[in-house]
């Protein structure tokens, strides 16, 4: 029993446009490797090595090497050497430690003590 607006219909459809999408990108991969094969083929035969060809969506970045810090380790190479980085200094941690006792220390809030507030109160008050 369908329903009343044809909500099989569209439900149907919507699995079929999924499935032709689908269909579209196995087929275009097919063809990608198919390309793939017959050019390593003829690099097989000439002999010669294939260019890297990125991807259309894919974009080369440069290789970024890091510069090579030697904190502790002492190079015997004269280039190394070069590379070295100085002893590090401890900084000072005084004034920090004196912020944070001084933000630690509670100040007074009340200044006065009223007697009649610090008294019990009787059970029946």
């Amino acid at each position: 029993m369908a329903a009343p607006g044809g909500g099989m219909e569209g439900a149907e459809e919507a699995e079929g446009f999924v499935l032709g999408r689908l269909e579209q990108e196995a087929l275009k991969r097919r063809e990608r490797l198919k390309a793939l094969r017959q050019r390593t083929l003829q690099s097989k035969e000439s002999g010669e090595p294939e260019p890297k060809i990125p991807r259309e969506d894919e974009e080369e970045e440069p290789v970024k090497h890091r510069e090579i810090k030697l904190r502790n380790y002492d190079p015997e190479d004269e280039e190394l050497k070069k590379r070295k980085l100085p002893p590090a200094k401890p900084a000072s941690v005084e004034d920090t430690v004196k912020e944070q006792l001084e933000a630690a220390k509670p100040e007074p809030i009340i200044d006065e003590v009223d007697l009649a507030n610090l008294a019990p109160r009787k059970p029946d008050w």
